[in-house]
């Protein structure tokens, strides 16, 4: 009896300890959300060593991934060796994550990283890469499915966005579609003015007149669907319902008002929703003082 009492213990004791053992993301991610970058990556260094299935590995390697595009983007933008750095660590990360356990999140923070990269380098310097970029945004929304996550759109907005149409598959029109898919998925406790900026941008550059916008938009509606795949069908995203959606910051629906109106709608909401919003994360500091400067060009 007490050999077999004895017995049980151990074995509660081996579950527990296994237990223990299994990787919690709570600390690591709670260090990311406060911008403590640093140690977040020691503490997911050290993680790794004590990982016990390629799962685990996995799901460490791709927040180490998402770590670095934070981390290269706090060096100041005239250390591009150290960004440069910083991107590919992160890239060979990603790729570590996907060769173990393929997620949605590998593929994300590896095109997350080399976007930040051929941002870096400049736009006709990182052409090569734009393609591997689109491949693996593909695998994510078509594949997994994943079609709530604003990261994703935001990296697929500003590809097609920067993106030259001439030498390369650039489109301004896909990448405000995009763009208005990931403004609606920002989790509530997140900012991430840089989202409206991209999309404003791409407005203010296309510049369609409200009636010009309330014909295209309609146009869109077909393509929409009549679409196939997941990826396919969001390029039309902004003429879904033909213009007749009001979006969450405005009051007028899209076939209403001109580009650059809603342009500057954008930048207003962002700025006001920016000067009360706790707590704000150095990023979003960095992009409120640009969109602050951008509206002031916009008038």
């Amino acid at each position: 009896m007490l050999r077999n009492i004895l017995v049980v213990i151990c074995i509660v004791a081996l579950a527990s300890a296994s237990a223990s053992a299994a990787f919690d993301p709570t600390q690591a991610d709670h260090l990311f959300d406060t911008d403590q970058f640093i140690q977040a990556r020691l503490l997911l260094l050290s993680e790794l060593k004590e990982a016990t299935s390629a799962k685990e590995e996995s799901a460490i390697l791709w927040r180490l991934a998402r770590v670095m595009v934070s981390i290269g983007d706090d060096l100041d933008k005239k250390d591009k060796d150290g960004r440069f750095a910083a991107y590919e660590e992160g890239e060979s990360y990603a790729l570590r994550s996907i060769d173990l356990a393929p997620s949605s999140e590998g593929y994300l923070w590896k095109a997350s990283n080399i976007g930040r990269w051929g941002q870096t380098k400049g736009p006709l310097n990182a052409l090569g890469k734009a393609k591997g970029m689109l491949e693996d945004l593909t695998v994510i929304v078509n594949d997994f499915g994943t079609l709530d996550s604003t990261e994703t759109w935001y990296v697929l907005s500003a590809l097609y966005n920067e993106l030259p149409a001439v030498i390369s598959f650039g489109n301004n029109d896909w990448a405000i579609s995009y763009g208005r898919k990931s403004l609606e998925h920002i989790p509530s406790h997140l900012l991430y003015p840089g989202h409206y900026q991209k999309v404003a941008e791409a407005l203010w550059a296309r510049n369609w007149s409200a009636s010009k916008r309330a014909k295209e938009l309609k146009k869109m509606q077909k393509n929409w669907e009549k679409a196939t795949t997941n990826l396919e069908q969001y390029r039309y995203y902004e003429g879904k319902d033909g213009g007749a959606n009001t979006p969450f910051y405005s009051s007028v629906p899209l076939a209403a008002m001109s580009d650059r109106q809603e342009a500057e709608m954008l930048l207003s909401y962002i700025l006001a929703k920016g000067a009360v919003f706790k707590p704000l994360k150095r990023a979003d500091e960095r992009d409120l003082a640009e969109i602050e400067a951008l509206r002031t060009t916009m008038r």
